[in-house]
Order: structure tokens, then sequence, then C-alpha cells
């Protein structure tokens, strides 16, 4: 530990969680670029990739890649690896996020026609034997490319470039999915799920990627700044050159070309971030954003289907990557001494013996397989998805298209669609059932007349005129009939498609009607309890309980949304029991009141303070917060029934009875409330409860706020 740096093995540590952090971005992206008929799949496949890579990894994975070198071809020591040495473990818990990541980009690739088991084998394969080979070559500093002065500084090759051929090698024996491909050589685009969701995957990517080139330093030193400046200044250049050949082109900016320009320049500058300077930094990231829309094109052309272009990013990018290191590195932060043709050769041959290991191996182990495990799903179960095909995780939407499509099949007017409440499909649902309950009785009511129709025939009986008119009749209901069923099944069919393209806007609506409902229920108490007061029916029933414990299970509730904001309570609890005749209940509103109003004027990070102390016949309760206090004009009126601090208007919100209800508890208690601003900033509310009621019944509480309520500074109110 003496030789440690702590501070490096920190780095390296965060840099770690950063590159963790690209397995949720590589999700999202996927997720988002796929169709929601899979979507769960393409979930699962990410978290079980990397899992698995990390077993891997741990049990012979790193010890193949940096154990001690057999001849400079793989590692001979370290496996199951040891928790004894930190640095090592901290090593290995960096270099297993390369992996995940690694296999991970083979996941997009093949989404949406691939059986889950055989995707575990392509794990596996990539995980425990191509990368960690390729990786002891290029970066064990005993391994045979790294010796000729191959240079990959963070992975563009060693990571990026072969997820990118194993990719390339999967999808060519896999095949496209069903209808990517014309007959006649079009083109058909899928549409994707959800694209916001493949955004912010390129954003969560773009931020752990910070990690991915910084952390390779593998000490916080003097080049980590100029390291993450050119990772970002790559990304957006990549960026910015596809918006603008999609201006050129196409005369709009398509999604897919800014997600493939961000992540083309971020895999680019991952080779070369730490020799290059910020303008090559630039021109690197907008090549590789060309590589990768050329590339891109170039495998539809020849009818192979990409879904998340894997192979134009990682391994189209990575190349270019690689190949920069020689072409605009500066030969001193090379750090070779290679002149430029030689350091171009090795970087070349660094990129082909990629390829050669990667694609032929998975080439031949995939082929192999495919001879004697089905590598694909059949047509059917691509065309349910894999979500239910692969996992029997159904969706309520998929349910509901499955019960139309079998009602279609069977004409059985019984079945039912499942109804799932407050969702929109479920509204949907809700509906056809309707419509199928009185379709159900429409149908009914024909095969009466049916009947009736032949009983007449029979009975010869009729007169023509009865008999058209009874035609007509039979016409005019037909008509009905249909009219409403063609509105519902195409109000289903909006539904399902908006369900699907924009979900997240009938999600909004539902939301919004919620939190109105909500906050209608909160004034709704609020209101009942001032009535009750006003009235003077609201009973205190005192007991002698601990207010220590009183405020500390108060304190407990808040645990969630103190979380969510990063704050703290400072409970300054008394050593001693502070028992008091109090109303447990009521005593437990007020102090949620003054903490919930903490909280909500105070910025997130910081920290609520609760202390108590007795004094005399008395308990004094003090809840501290660090917003900006309140105006002392307002101190006056701020136990006012519907009396709002302009802090709260300025947009905390509030109902304006909270203190006043806090206000009148406390007088129920013959006791005293104010407030005050702290001299350290920020409001400071007072509770004094005595310790022993009076026997005789408290004074109605018509007269709200006069020797019940001293008032003397600011806060947040309700």
């Amino acid at each position: 530990m003496e030789n440690i740096n702590l501070l490096d093995m920190l780095w390296v540590l965060l840099s770690a969680v950063l590159v963790f952090s690209m397995q949720a971005g590589f999700l999202c992206l996927e997720a988002g670029l796929t169709r929601s008929k899979n979507s769960i799949n393409v979930a699962i496949k990410n978290v079980t990739d990397f899992g698995l890579s990390m077993v891997l990894f741990w049990a012979a994975g790193y010890a193949i890649m940096f154990g001690v070198s057999y001849a400079g071809w793989f590692g001979t020591t370290g496996f199951l690896v040891s928790l004894d040495d930190p640095w090592n473990v901290s090593m290995f818990l960096f270099q297993v996020a390369f992996a995940g990541t690694a296999v991970t980009i083979v996941s997009g690739a093949v989404a949406e026609r691939v059986r889950f088991g055989a995707y575990l084998m392509m794990t596996a394969l990539v995980a425990g034997v191509i990368y960690p080979v390729f990786g002891h070559w290029a970066w064990n500093e005993n391994g045979w490319l790294h010796q000729l002065g191959f240079v990959d500084f963070a992975g563009s090759t060693v990571v990026h470039s072969v997820g990118g051929w194993a990719s390339l090698a999967a999808v060519m024996i896999i095949g496209p999915r069903t209808g990517r491909f014309g007959a006649d050589g079009a083109v058909h685009e899928v549409s994707a799920s959800n694209l916001p969701l493949a955004m912010l995957g390129v954003l969560i990517l773009w931020f752990g990627w910070i990690g991915f080139n910084g952390g390779s330093t593998l000490a916080f030193n003097e080049h980590v700044p100029g390291i993450i400046a050119n990772t970002v200044l790559a990304a957006a250049a990549g960026m910015c050159v596809s918006i603008a050949v999609d201006y050129l082109l196409k005369s709009y900016p398509h999604p897919s070309s800014v997600i493939n320009g961000v992540l083309g320049g971020l895999v680019a500058i991952t080779a070369n971030c730490h020799c290059v300077a910020a303008g090559s930094a630039i021109i690197i990231g907008a090549v590789g954003a060309v590589v990768a829309l050329l590339i891109g094109r170039q495998l539809e052309r020849m009818r192979i289907d990409d879904v998340v272009a894997a192979v134009p990013v990682h391994m189209g990018a990575g190349v270019w990557g690689t190949l920069a290191v020689a072409i605009f590195g500066e030969s001193h932060l090379i750090g070779t001494g290679l002149p430029f043709m030689q350091q171009f050769s090795v970087q070349v041959l660094g990129a082909a013996v990629c390829f050669g290991l990667t694609f032929t191996v998975t080439w031949i182990t995939l082929t192999l397989l495919n001879r004697v495990v089905r590598l694909r799903v059949n047509e059917q179960e691509e065309f349910i998805g894999l979500n239910a095909a692969e996992h029997h995780a159904t969706t309520e939407l998929f349910d509901f298209v499955n019960t139309i499509e079998y009602q279609a099949r069977t004409m059985d007017l019984s079945l039912r669609a499942p109804v799932e409440p407050f969702t929109e499909v479920g509204q949907i649902a809700d509906r056809y059932n309707g419509l199928m309950d009185k379709l159900q009785q429409s149908t009914t009511d024909i095969e009466e007349l049916r009947t009736t129709e032949k009983l007449l025939r029979e009975a010869n009986g009729r007169a023509e005129a009865a008999s058209q008119a009874k035609s007509e009749f039979l016409a005019n209901m037909s008509h009905e009939i249909r009219t409403p069923l063609h509105g519902i099944l195409s109000f289903a069919g909006f539904g399902i498609k908006r369900a699907t393209t924009k979900p997240e806007k009938v999600g909004e609506y539902f939301t919004k009607i919620d939190t109105s409902a909500r906050r209608l229920l909160l004034l709704v108490n609020d209101l009942l309890d001032v009535s009750k007061l006003e009235a003077g029916k609201m009973v205190f029933h005192y007991e002698l309980r601990d207010l220590g414990t009183t405020v500390a299970a108060v304190v407990d509730e808040f645990d969630s949304l103190l979380s969510e904001r990063e704050m703290r309570v400072q409970y300054h609890k008394p050593d001693e029991l502070m028992r008091a005749e109090i109303d447990h209940l009521k005593i437990m509103q007020v102090v949620r009141n003054l903490v919930n109003n903490a909280i909500k004027f105070s910025p997130a990070g910081t920290a609520i303070e609760i202390d108590m102390q007795r004094t005399g016949e008395s308990i004094r309760i003090r809840v501290r917060d660090h917003g900006d206090g309140i105006p002392k004009d307002e101190l006056e009126t701020i136990f006012d029934k519907f009396i709002q601090s302009s802090t709260t208007k300025s947009g905390a919100g509030g109902t304006g009875l909270g203190l006043a209800i806090c206000a009148e508890i406390v007088r129920g208690h013959h006791g005293r409330i104010w407030a005050e601003n702290s001299d350290e900033g920020g409001a400071c509310f007072n509770v004094v409860i005595p310790m022993k009621q009076p026997r005789e019944v408290p004074a109605e509480p018509s007269a709200w706020r006069q020797s019940s309520v001293e008032q003397s500074a600011d806060t947040a109110t309700d």
C-alpha cells in the first residue's frame, strides 16, 4: 500500500464507474432503436452480457490479457483475480468494464432476431477468448503488437473494432430481419420505438466516455484534462458534420445521423486522444462520423442488416481512429520513437490483425454453432417479438392485439380483451369490449330475426310488402352494425399507433391528471381540518409520549424525498427522554409540515437541522432550513389561513393552510409556535409544548393565532 498513489487509484475506480454507466447508455440506445416488441429482450441482453463477461473476465480473461506473457501471445498468471492487491483489483474493475463494452456492441447489431441462448454463447466467445487475447497482444507490455510499437490508447481497436468485427461476422451469418430488404432490392427502414430514449442513451455514452478515455491514463495527472477535452470535442465535431451532411443530401437531419455522428466521433478519438491537439481531435471526430455514414450505406447496399449501426460506428470509426494515431499524433506523446511511415505501418498491421483474429474466429465459431444449435429465431417468433418468444414477457398492447387477431380468426364474439385499468391501452380495450357487447347482442337479434324469417316463409302468409320491409330492415341493421365496428377498429388502430410512436404524450396527460387530483385531495384535507378547528370539533387525545421518538418517526418518513434531493437531516436527538402529554398524531402532523417545508425551501445537497431541548416545564422543538428565509414584512401573517410567503409563490407551491393548522394544533396543546430568521441563513421554526396539559378543556379555536402564535421571523409556508 505504501507505493500506491491513492489519488490515482481513486481516479481509476471513478473511471470504472463511468465506463460501467455506459452499459445503461447502450441499453437505452438499443431499446430505443428497436421495436417495442423486442425492447425487453434487448434490455435483458444488455444486463446479462455484462454479468457473464464479468465472471469470465474475472476467472480467466484478465489473466490472459494482463498476466505474465507467454512469448507475447497470451498471459499465464493471475487467474481467478485475487482481492489482496488494491491496485490490481482497481485495474480489474476498470478493465472488466471495457470487456463489457466490447461484448454489448454485438448485442445491438444482432437485435430482434437472435436467440437469447445463442447470444450468451457469442458473449462467452468475445469476452472469454477474442477480447482478452487481442488485448494481450496490444495492451500487455510484452504483447507482440505492443512490442512492435502499436498504439491504441483507450481501445478504438482493442474494444470497438473487436466488437465491430464480431458484429459483422454475426449479422452476416444470422441474416437480416424479415422484411428489411425487398426482393426488388429496396431497403425498408424499420421504425424505432423510442427515439428520445435512444438519444438519452447517446448522452449517457458521451458522459461515460469521459471515464473511458480519461481513465486510460491509469493516473490522475496533467494529461487528463486534455484527453477529456479531445474526447468531447471529437464527439461534437462528429455530430455537427453528420447533421451538415444530412442537410446537404436530405435537407433535414435524420435522428440516426445525430446518434451515429456522436458515437463515430467518440470511437475515432479513443485511440489517439492522448497524443493529438484539439484541432486534430475535431478533424478526427468529423472524419469518424463520415466513415461511419459511408460504411453504413455500403452495408445496406450489401443487404447486411445492422440494427444500431454497430459495425460502421465501432469497426469503421475504430479503424480510422487507430490510423489517426500515426497521422495526427505528436511523436513525443505517442512515445514509441518510430518514424511516421513505420508507425503508420504498425497501426495498419494492428487493425488488420484485429480483423483477422476477431472476424475469422467469430465467423468459424458461429458457423459451426449454427449447425449444432439454432442461432436465429424462427419467422413466427420474430413476428410476435422476442419479448414473448424468448422471455414470455408480454405487454398490454401485445395482449390486446393478440386478442383482436384471435377473434378475427375464430369469429368468437364472446371473447373479451384483457383490460389494464388506468392505461391508455386499457381504455381502448375497455371501449372495444363495450362494442363487442353490443355487437354480440346485435348478432343475437339478427339470428332471432333470421329464425322469424324462416317461420314466416314457411307460413307463406306474409305479403310481399312485409317481406320487402323486412329485407330493408335487415340491410339497415347490418349498416348500423358495420359503422360503429369500423369506427372502433379505426380508433383501436390509431391508439395502437400512438402508443408505440409517442407513448410519452399519453403518459404525460395521465401524470398531470394524477398530480392535479393529489393536489386537490391535499387541499380538501386541509379545508376539512380548518373546518373542524373553526367549529371546535377537533378533539385532542393527550397521552404521555417521548417527543424525541415522535420526531424521529417523522424524519424517517422523508428518507425517499431526502435521497431524491441529495439532502440529509441533522437530528440532534436528546440523550434523555423528552416525555410530554401530547396528541401523538397531531404533533406528528406539525413536525411533518415543518420538515416538509424545510426540505421544499432548501437547496439540493443541504441539510435540515432539527434539535430539541427542555426549557423549564416545557420542551422546545426547533426546525431550521437553509433557504432564503422569510421577508420581515411577512412575519406577522405567516401563520394566517391562506397566506403564503412570497418564496412559496415563486414556485414551491402550497395551499396556505399548513402553518395555520400547525398553529392551532400547538395552541390546542397550550403551547407556542413562532418563526425567526437564523443568523447562519435560512428560517427557523420553534415549537414549545408544555410537558403537562392543564385539566380544563382547551379554549375554542375560533380565534386564529392570538396568544398561541408568537412570530418573529420568516419561513416557507405550505
